[in-house]
This record gives C-alpha cells, sequence and structure tokens, in this order.
C-alpha cells in the first residue's frame, strides 16, 4: 500500500519523489481513500517526522485501557476525453501540567526530546510511530451569498451574487482597457451545482448587461469582447463552436452544460487544457486576444495534483484565473450538500462535497467539546480552499467567494484579512515549517487529533448500589482515558516549544498555536478531574437525600479537586483562552476559545431523577421488529457522487 501511495506522490509532486525514498515503514495499516496532496506534506516534512497533514484514513487497533485511577501527587507543571463527451476542441501561556493518564499498554510513542532552546529537532510523530485508539480523519470542502475576493497578496470583499457580478464586470472593462479580450467560463458539470447554474445564467447575463452600462467608451463594441463556454467534470467539452461575441448564444450554452454524473471535477486539467486552445487566441483577421479563465464551481476538484501545472501554463501564457467559488470550510476538508436527482427529483441529504481545507495542510486540531452546545464543525474559514486559492492569486485572478449551498456561521471579511492562509507551493510550505517550530508543533498537534476521538463521555450513571454502577463508571473512564491519551500527544510538541510562542509574527499562526493550546489544556484539566470525580465516588459514594433520586449526574463546576498544582494551571489556561478572545476578536478562533471557556473546568455530582425508559406493548415491539429486518433486507441505493 505505502508503494500505492509513494507512486501518487511522485505523480503528483515529481520534485519531491526524491525525498520519500524508501526508508518509510511496510508494515503500515491500510489508508482509505486519501488526498495524495496532504499525503505530499508527510513527504516533505520528512526531515521532522511530522506525519503529513493529510487526506489519508488510517485504522488504528483499539486497545486496553488501565482502569486504575491515576496518582495526582506528582502531578506537575510543565512550561474532456470521454466518448459522449468530446474534448474541447478549438471551435500563551508558558506552562502546562504534566498529569498521570490512564495509560495504554505498549502504544504510546517515544517522547519528542526538545533542545534547550524548546524546539523539537525531530517532531516522532510519523505514522508508522503513532498507534491511538480510534481512525485518523486527515483533510478531505465549498456551498453562492457574502462574497470575498482574493488577489495576491491582498484581500478585496464584495457583496452577494450581485455583487460578484458587478466585479466581474468591471475586471472585464479593465482588461477591456488594454486590447481585446476573451473571456472563457469554465462551469463545473456536476450534480452538486446544477441549480446553481440555472441561477447563475441569469446573473452571468447581467455581466454583459452591466459592461454595456459601465462601458462610457465603447470599448467592449464590437468583437472587442468574445467569449467560450466550456463544461467540465471528469472531461470537458466546449459548448460553442467558437468563440463569439452573441450573447444569445452565450447565455444558451450556460444553460446547456451537461450533467456530468462521475462525481469527478477534473478542474485544473480544464484550466491547462483551456489555455492550450485559447490562451493565444487571434480572431479570423489574425488579431491578437488577451484570454481570462473564470471558473466557476463549488468544489475543490480532483486532480490537485495539476494544480502547479495549471498555474505554470497559465502564467507562461499570460492567462489570469477568476474563480467563482464558494468559502473553504474552517480547518476542514469535507462538507455536506443536498442534491435533488433531476430524474427522480429525489432530495439526497447531507453528501460529502470536498470544500476545504483553506490552507495547505490541516492547522486546527479536531477535539469535541464536552456539555451540551454547538461543536462548530462548519464554520467559514473566510477564504477561499488553498488550491483553488493559490490558482487565482498566482496567475493574477481573484478568488470570488459566493455560497452556494446552506448557510454557515461567517466572519467579519476585514477582521480576517490579517489571518489570511499561506498560499504557497507544498514546498515552500514544508520547507518554512522545517524553520518555524511554533508552526511545525502547530500542524504536528492538529495531526494528531485528527482521529475518531470519542466524544463527551457520560455525565450520569446509576445509582452506586446498583449493579449498572460499575459498568457504566468502567466504561467511561475508559473513554475520558482515549481522550486523555490523544491530549498528551498533541501536547508533547505544543509545550516543547512554548518559550518560542513571542517570536511568531503571524496573526494566524499565533491564533492557531494559543488556541490548540489552550483547548488541550482545557481538556486535559477536564479529563483528570472527571476522573478524580469518579474516583472518589467509588471510594465513598453518599447516599440519596432526596426519597425520588435514582441516579447521579457530574455537572461542571469552578472548584478544582486534583489539588493546587492543577488549580494553578487551570487559572492559566482560563488566562490564556481569554488572550485568544481579546487579541482575535471576529474570527473563528475567538469563537471557539469562547465555546471552550463557557463551561467551568471542574466536576461535582449532584443526585437526579431518571426517568425508566417507556415500556411498548408486545404489538409495538414485533411491529418494530418487523420493520428493521424488511430495512435490513431492502437494496442499497447506489452511491450518490457530487
Amino acid at each position: 500500500m505505502w508503494s500505492k501511495v509513494l507512486s501518487r506522490v511522485g505523480e503528483r509532486f515529481p520534485g519531491l519523489k526524491a525525498r520519500l525514498g524508501d526508508g518509510v515503514p511496510r508494515d503500515l495499516p491500510a489508508f482509505g481513500v486519501s488526498l495524495a496532496f496532504h499525503v505530499a506534506i508527510l513527504a516533505t516534512l520528512g526531515a521532522m517526522g511530522i506525519a503529513a497533514n493529510a487526506e489519508l484514513r488510517r485504522e488504528i487497533t483499539s486497545q486496553v485501557f488501565d482502569n486504575t485511577i491515576p496518582s495526582f501527587d506528582k502531578t506537575e507543571i510543565q512550561d474532456m476525453d470521454q466518448p459522449d463527451m468530446p474534448a474541447v476542441v478549438n471551435s500563551i501561556g508558558s506552562s502546562a501540567p504534566n498529569f498521570s493518564v490512564l495509560a495504554k499498554e505498549g502504544s504510546s510513542a517515544p517522547p519528542v526530546a526538545a533542545k534547550a532552546d524548546g524546539s523539537n529537532p525531530t517532531m516522532m510523530l510519523n505514522a508508522g510511530a503513532v498507534t491511538r485508539p480510534g481512525e485518523i480523519a486527515m483533510p478531505s470542502a465549498m456551498t453562492i451569498g457574502q462574497n470575498v475576493s482574493i488577489k495576491g497578496s491582498g484581500a478585496e470583499h464584495v457583496g452577494g451574487v450581485e455583487g460578484a457580478v458587478d466585479r466581474v464586470a468591471m475586471e472585464l472593462l479593465n482588461r477591456l482597457e488594454r486590447g481585446k479580450t476573451l473571456v472563457v467560463w469554465a462551469f463545473d458539470a456536476s450534480g452538486s451545482l446544477q441549480v446553481e447554474r440555472e441561477k447563475l445564467a441569469k446573473h452571468i447575463e447581467q455581466v454583459y448587461a452591466h459592461i454595456n452600462q459601465l462601458d462610457k467608451d465603447q470599448i467592449a463594441a464590437g468583437d472587442a469582447l468574445m467569449t467560450m463556454v466550456v463544461a467540465f467534470g471528469q472531461n470537458r467539452k466546449a459548448m460553442l463552436p467558437e468563440p463569439t461575441n452573441d450573447q444569445a448564444a452565450i447565455i444558451s450554452a450556460i444553460r446547456e452544460v451537461p450533467l456530468d454524473t462521475t462525481g469527478v471535477e477534473s478542474t485544473f486539467q480544464t484550466v491547462t487544457n483551456i489555455v492550450k486552445n485559447w490562451g493565444k487566441f487571434k480572431d479570423a483577421k489574425g488579431q491578437a486576444y488577451q484570454t481570462i479563465v473564470i471558473v466557476v464551481t463549488d468544489e475543490v476538484g480532483d486532480d490537485e495534483p495539476q494544480l502547479e501545472g495549471a498555474i505554470s501554463a497559465a502564467s507562461a501564457a499570460k492567462v489570469p484565473v477568476y474563480v467563482l467559488g464558494s468559502p473553504a470550510l474552517f480547518g476542514k476538508i469535507e462538507g455536506r450538500m443536498n442534491y435533488t436527482d433531476p430524474k427522480t427529483k429525489k432530495v439526497h441529504y447531507n453528501l460529502p462535497v470536498r470544500q476545504g481545507p483553506e490552507s495547505v495542510a490541516l492547522e486546527t486540531i479536531h477535539l469535541p467539546f464536552w456539555y451540551g452546545g454547538d461543536q462548530y464543525d462548519n464554520l467559514d474559514a473566510g477564504f477561499g480552499p488553498y488550491a483553488l486559492s493559490r490558482m487565482a492569486g498566482a496567475t493574477g485572478g481573484i478568488y470570488f467567494i459566493t455560497r452556494m449551498g446552506p448557510s454557515r456561521l461567517t466572519f467579519d471579511p476585514n477582521a480576517m484579512r490579517e489571518y489570511r492562509p499561506d498560499w504557497v507551493s507544498t514546498e515552500q510550505y514544508a520547507k518554512a515549517l522545517q524553520k518555524d517550530p511554533i508552526r511545525g508543533a502547530v500542524i504536528q498537534a492538529a495531526l494528531v487529533t485528527q482521529q475518531q476521538l470519542p466524544g463527551q463521555p457520560g455525565l450520569t450513571f446509576p445509582s452506586a448500589d446498583s449493579p449498572e454502577f460499575k459498568e457504566a463508571m468502567a466504561r467511561n473512564q475508559e473513554t475520558v482515558a482515549r481522550v486523555e491519551y490523544t491530549v498528551n500527544e498533541a501536547l508533547t510538541p505544543i509545550t516543547g516549544v512554548s518559550k518560542l510562542r513571542d517570536r511568531e509574527t503571524s496573526r494566524r499562526w499565533q491564533a492557531h498555536y494559543d488556541l490548540i493550546r489552550g483547548r488541550l489544556l482545557a481538556m486535559k484539566i477536564r479529563c483528570a478531574e472527571y476522573q478524580t470525580a469518579c474516583a472518589k465516588m467509588k471510594k465513598d459514594a453518599p447516599k440519596f437525600k432526596d426519597a425520588k433520586s435514582n441516579a447521579w449526574k457530574l455537572v461542571p463546576t469552578e472548584e478544582i479537586l486534583s489539588g493546587p498544582k492543577v488549580e494553578t494551571v487551570a487559572k492559566e489556561t482560563r488566562a490564556l483562552l481569554k488572550r485568544v478572545v481579546d487579541d482575535h476578536p471576529n474570527t473563528p478562533w475567538a469563537l471557539l476559545a469562547q465555546r471552550e471557556l463557557k463551561d467551568p473546568f471542574g466536576f461535582k455530582w449532584v443526585e437526579t431523577t431518571v426517568p425508566p425508559p417507556p415500556k411498548r406493548n408486545e404489538a409495538e415491539a414485533a411491529a418494530a421488529k418487523k420493520k428493521a429486518a424488511m430495512k435490513k433486507d431492502m437494496p442499497k441505493e447506489p452511491e450518490i457522487k457530487l
């Protein structure tokens, strides 16, 4: 399997193939469907030993936890080519607690030794060295409303779809001032964009109307502005026999974009193909045109290995690439969208769509919040997906972020300007991580937590003298132990570079580091407090004061039971999270820090009454059993790809 990964990485990033070599473990667990793109990060960061923050899925065998309660006495504070679709033709804080943990036997990776300056020379966290319970879930997302446009190193903000139309019109006029212009619209033909394409046909018609209104000097008159329409999915198709200035034909071509059912979007290969066919376009009189490409899509694309090739081709031909797309999900790859089958009209809900991340690799931790409240799994990143944003910026185009799906919590574009991701090549990104211990630690911590961690443990337990009590206690303590084990792993690189935190100058990476450290410390304290509360309950369970009570419930409290050292760390952790809120207002980092601070870190027991489950009569039970059997025997629906 590793040889296949090497092959895919070598095809995508030939320059990195030599870095991978053959000195990799041969007995790695199986990898699921993943982004070879992020595997390339693994290769490039080999010198640091960081497993790539990739879109791989790795199965990890669950181990049995030692369910003894940890000792807290020594707690220390540490510092176009398919048959039916012809090819296109030219027609922080400074301390961290070191709590003991319910350890998993034989599964912990060797500790990472830090240098005297706090930096980590090896970052020993490669895929072969880490064995954890759960499944590593690596990066694998985009939705048209509020728009953000990104060009080069800056960011430009516009309104809704109408605002994007205005900006496209202005960009075309700017180009026309320099000479005759050919605009090639490239439409994603996938099913997820079908409804939006119909809406956009009307808006794009307005682009030309706006040009006519704004064109005081008639620079777009006659054949000065020509248009071509291309549909792309797994392959590509020219929707017009040749570039034209016939607006009726242009709009008709957009509306006739065929539905591609393969679920594959060859975005970057399409750009390369367009540049090859029309990058040096001349009309029948031999007059040369400057070409621009406008890609309309709601997904990242499935051919990211072709990204740098598309950039090279477009840059060489001086063809800027604009993108009308969706915002990336903050620190996440896969979003969800609803899809209506055009034939059956059946609605398929929450189908996965690749909509991110906004950065080369996942730079945020995945750590479920405890207690009731939003998990904030689907936040707008404030920027487009990395690959599309890089292509637009590197070629002199603009990324217009326009919502094409369900609404999500967004952030003030002006506040997000200084948090722009690093839109550099993967090799440049990896070299930067090698030179910057803070950024390397952030990526390593993010990698550790990109597994399927259990969510919140149970907070309600049966009476201590009931036969179910012991089993419930053991089960939930094991859940907490799994969380704590991963938190300890992720904290190792983070605490190892804490003394270097103030050297980081990037607002984005400052926010990443402080939030990650604060959240990991908060979860570590909660895990310790949970185990301490359980130990006390098992040792000396109190009696119910209310005759109606039949269960015990853990509720959050400010009081810390694990000792004064842990209490000191809790105070520092709250201050660190508060600093994130104050230093990075109106950003995802501040929101997530506020969510972590919503509930105190400690636990206390309160008695409660849990009603017995409702009884069903025999007829209801038989009907439910029959329904379950029928559902089991039904044939599975075919997989829907967007």
